[in-house]
């Protein structure tokens, strides 16, 4: 329902002016006396022929001029459609704070954020003054299911309480949804009653990223929100504090191996991106490895949206967790993203299983790999390997191994077979050796399974002549098992590797599906030698050979290029150890099992920034998961005890960076572990929503539902939506141009 109310309804005292021009109208009547004149009465009897037509032409000029000091009164007065005070129904102002991490941005000495208190502060005070009785409430988007201030009454008080609220704000370093915190609260003003009206504000920076969706269509959840929204009752402004667009950012710091090991060097990537519109200026990178070793990189110049790696190799000396850490050379306003932290942890050592088809007392089929995986000596790779004799196979836990390789096994055991895929699916490594014990039949019954096995292609018959060998070729020096090697593999597998005899791997439009090959014999499209798949969800890689593990197929046990294989096979499909649960957006939430047996449920989490900083977490009893029909039961420590749950939510701490976990243990010694809190990528991407943008994504019928404002523009226009001031005027000009036009008319006569 449409409601009349005025911003300055006190000023409607002046009302009884409008008697003014009346009251000057009879006094001026009464201030002549009637004197009777001879020459006075033609006059008169002219007069009184014309009396009705001068009387209403006084009454003409008598009405727009009480009505122009009406006019003038009202529009001192301000009245408004909707809005709440003399008559009318209340507004309700809600405003949504942005408070996530690009709000950090640097403003002359301030920031976005502290521009973006400011005017809430001037909306609150504003507010006070020309609109008494209606409600306000304040929203920050991190918090947008517990709103700091709600529906409070405006009065003289509310500049004071809202000032006094804000000072407790502090700007956070997340990546809120801003669509889904104005739908969420779109959705609980609805449930005011008192108001008729509602009156959103956000306050931010304004991005692209708020608005819009990676190719550039409306936001789903934007759109949502304002089709929510009340046309006739609900209006949104969108109020810019400005805010730079060019920014170069550390998206990531990544492990480039599949997992890391001590004494062995580790390959790492830094990657940086520039989220400007403009190409970015070269500068430097500089990394650290627990505080040391640090080193500067250059980076080059950066196209709008390039992304470069920056490679880093380091050894780590010790095994367990260590801190990663690169800085960008500051080069914009936005800091926060410059800096990015990684917890890695590094073991001792990566364990290979090697499963012997074939045993010999001398030079076993597994001789030769175990000898390339475990040099000896002064040559250090960080495997250690097991090796086990086929009928073994069957009844080994494939959990601590990141490589498990089959050399000439006749056939898998059929109860084997599940708990291989498993290993592969879940990211584990898988080689595959053939030779003449190989059962051809069983290994595409239980291994190829119509390509729905582990094996990269089905096996055929052997071929080769021993008498005439055959040279191999390197194909496909891109695949990731070259890796830097290329060169060498190619010039070595070309020049110095003979096939005597092979298994053939059938290749063709059925069986092509996924399979790789990298290295052939004879020739370009000679028979595959060497070649790979990606099995599974958990990105578990396959590499099947079509020669044997020892010397009797080839000579590649007998040439270094073995040990370069060997090694090569491992980095590409040894398991990949996830670092993603130690490395956290500030989102998410660090979690590990404690065993209580061995641990106090006291955990202290202690930045590694240098500031000092901790705090206190306790391990709880994880819920108990109700038992499997099949008589499973809830899982347990090695101790007998139910496990704790630790949880620290990244949300609970200030700052980004590494932190260190400390678990005492009950004999007093403290075991470590790590987590890094970093900044959303998202939050990197500082490029501008115009008003054009919105009018071009946005439906028309949602676009008069929003007003945009600049960063110049004043609050205080925007909580007037509905006055009526400007058609006012208008008719107060036109009212005084009527009447001085009237008057001169009607004096004449």
């Amino acid at each position: 329902m449409l409601a009349l109310a005025f911003l300055n309804p006190l000023l409607l005292w002046a009302l009884p002016l409008a008697a003014v021009p009346i009251v000057i109208h009879l006094l001026n009547r009464r201030r002549f006396q009637r004197v009777p004149w001879a020459a006075m009465e033609f006059l008169l009897a002219a007069m009184k022929r014309n009396r009705k037509r001068l009387r209403m032409e006084q009454w003409l000029v008598l009405l727009l001029r009480t009505l122009a000091v009406l006019l003038l009164v009202s529009l001192v007065a301000r009245p408004q459609l909707g809005g709440g005070g003399l008559i009318g129904t209340r507004t309700h102002h809600l405003v949504l704070l942005d408070d996530s991490a690009s709000m950090t941005q640097r403003s002359g000495s301030t920031t976005l954020f502290d521009r973006a208190i400011d005017k809430v502060r001037a909306l609150a005070d504003d507010l006070a003054t020309r609109r008494d009785g209606d409600l306000f409430s304040v929203v920050r988007s991190s918090r947008a299911a517990t709103p700091d201030l709600w529906t409070a009454r405006v009065g003289p008080e509310l500049g004071r309480r809202v000032g006094a609220l804000l000072k407790e704000f502090v700007v956070g370093d997340g990546a809120p949804d801003l669509g889904q915190a104005l739908g969420q609260n779109v959705q609980r003003a609805a449930q005011v009653a008192e108001a008729g009206r509602t009156e959103f504000y956000v306050i931010a920076d304004q991005r692209a990223r708020d608005w819009a969706t990676d190719d550039d269509k409306a936001k789903p959840s934007v759109l949502a929100a304002l089709q929510a929204m009340r046309a006739d009752r609900e209006h949104l402004t969108v109020f810019g504090v400005g805010g730079q667009h060019q920014n170069l950012a550390i998206v990531d710091i990544r492990l480039i191996d599949r997992l890391a090991v001590a004494a062995v060097p580790v390959q790492v990537a830094i990657d940086v991106q520039n989220h400007g519109l403009d190409a970015t200026a070269p500068t430097t990178v500089a990394f650290e490895v627990d505080g040391k070793s640090r080193v500067v990189r250059p980076v080059p110049q950066l196209a709008p949206g390039e992304r470069v790696a920056i490679p880093i190799a380091h050894t780590f000396a010790q095994p367990g967790f260590h801190r990663l850490e690169a800085q960008l050379e500051a080069t914009d306003l936005f800091l926060l993203d410059d800096r990015r932290a990684l917890a890695l942890e590094v073991r001792d050592r990566s364990r290979v299983l090697l499963v012997d088809g074939q045993p010999d007392e001398d030079e076993g089929e597994v001789f030769f790999l175990q000898s390339a995986f475990e040099p000896g000596g002064e040559a250090l790779s960080g495997i250690e390997v097991q090796v086990v004799h086929e009928p073994a196979f069957a009844e080994i836990d494939l959990e601590p191994f990141d490589l498990v390789w089959l050399a000439n096994v006749q056939s898998p055991a059929p109860t084997a077979v599940p708990r291989l895929e498993a290993f592969v699916a879940a990211g584990g490594g898988l080689v595959l050796s053939v030779g003449a014990l190989v059962d051809v039949g069983r290994w595409n019954e239980l291994l190829w399974r119509d390509g729905k096995g582990v094996l990269p292609l089905p096996l055929g018959d052997i071929a080769g002549d021993p008498d005439r060998p055959e040279h191999a070729l390197l194909v496909a020096k891109d695949h990731p098992i070259c890796g830097s090697l290329a060169e060498v593999l190619e010039l070595l597998t070309g020049n110095v590797l003979l096939i005597r005899r092979w298994l053939t791997l059938v290749e063709g439009p059925s069986t092509a599906g996924g399979a790789a090959v990298v290295a052939r014999i004879r020739d370009a499209e000679g028979p595959p030698l060497l070649a790979t798949r990606t099995y599974g969800s958990g990105g578990g890689e396959v590499a099947l050979w079509s020669v044997t593990a020892d010397k009797f197929w080839s000579n590649l046990p007998s040439t270094d290029l073995l040990l370069v294989f060997a090694n090569q096979l491992h980095k590409f499909a040894a398991r990949r150890r996830d670092p993603s649960p130690h490395n956290l957006l500030p989102e998410g939430s660090f979690k590990a099992s404690i065993d209580p047996g061995t641990f106090r449920p006291d955990i202290t989490v202690r930045s590694l920034a240098g500031d000092g900083y901790e705090q206190t977490f306790t391990a709880l009893e994880a819920p108990v998961a109700p038992v499997a029909p099949e008589g499973g039961a809830p899982a347990k420590t090695a101790g007998g005890h139910q496990p704790l749950q630790l949880t620290v939510p990244m949300a609970d701490l200030r700052q980004l960076g590494a932190y260190d976990v400390d678990l005492a243990r009950h004999d007093g010694t403290v075991e470590k572990r790590m987590f890094a809190r970093n900044a959303p990528p998202a939050e990197s991407r500082l490029v501008a929503f115009p008003d054009a943008a919105f009018a071009r994504l946005y439906p028309a019928d949602l676009q008069a539902r929003v007003s945009f404002l600049g960063e110049g523009g004043g609050l205080g226009t925007a909580g007037g939506a509905g006055e009526l001031w400007k058609a006012l005027a208008v008719a107060l000009l036109v009212g005084l141009l009527l009447e001085t036009l009237l008057a001169w008319r009607f004096g004449r006569r």
